[in-house]
């Protein structure tokens, strides 16, 4: 098993947002997570990218535990991260660049990976002449030309228009596909769960921990298309029908 979550739990102060969360992720799989607001859905995100530490429980990668962050771990924001003062390219190869790469490798690993994305023609422009989802497909490009082990994304298409998010989940379900890619992705968006997921993950209100895993027999490759296929709407169902309690016990706590 490439992720194990161990019985990982978190409390800030007297809050409990996580308790005895478990989960395994294999690799080359895609899992998302939805659950209600305050569920503990970002903060398993920064727990599995060592940005904070657990209250109690294990994180491992491989038989690595997760003890601050690591390079095989990636992650893709929500909020903006492109640098204003870097063309495309050079944001893109920034970590590589980090990390000692020579210039010749990295602008040629970094203009491979525009390519990826869909971005190719787009290499020397700067962050402000782009829209949103283009800039999102430079932050996902900047993650994956690092090959990381796994990748994160803390709903990196939230701030976008629900077309766009269509869009954009089709090309990353494109990217996954060539790349075979590990993602662990959270998102509200049940239909951006089933057109890119093997497993969908929904939590319980808070504190936070596995309600129920659905499993996703829609057949790849997938595009925004299955949005019409019976069987997608049936999964949608089932994934509403686990979560509007959730949902409802959440709101009831915060009354």
């Amino acid at each position: 098993m490439l992720l194990t979550v161990e019985n990982v739990s978190k409390t800030y102060g007297t809050v409990e947002a996580m308790r005895d969360m478990s989960l395994e992720v294999d690799e080359g799989e895609f899992v998302s997570i939805v659950g209600p607001s305050g569920c503990g859905k970002s903060t398993l995100m920064e727990i599995v990218g060592g940005l904070i530490a657990p209250t109690s429980g294990t994180i491992t990668v491989g038989d690595t535990p997760v003890n601050g962050t690591d390079p095989d771990i990636g992650i893709v924001f929500q909020q903006e991260s492109a640098f204003p003062w870097r063309t495309v390219t050079e944001n893109v190869a920034f970590g590589l660049e980090m990390t000692g790469v020579g210039k010749e490798e990295r602008l040629t690993r970094a203009r491979d990976m525009i390519e990826l994305v869909g971005l190719k023609g787009f290499e020397e422009r700067y962050p402000t002449e782009l829209s949103g989802g283009m800039r999102q497909r430079v932050a996902i490009a900047r993650t994956l030309v690092m090959k990381p082990k796994i990748i994160l994304m803390d709903e990196p298409f939230g701030a976008l228009d629900e077309q766009t998010r269509l869009i954009l989940g089709e090309e990353l379900s494109r990217i996954r596909e060539a790349t075979n890619a590990t993602v662990l992705f959270i998102t509200h968006s049940f239909d951006e769960a089933l057109l890119l997921s093997d497993r969908i993950v929904v939590m319980t209100a808070r504190p936070g921990t596995v309600k129920k895993i659905v499993e996703n027999p829609l057949p790849r490759p997938r595009d925004s298309t299955i949005v019409s296929d019976p069987e997608f709407g049936r999964l949608s169902g089932e994934l509403w029908e686990s979560l509007r309690e959730e949902s409802m016990r959440a709101m009831a706590g915060e009354r």
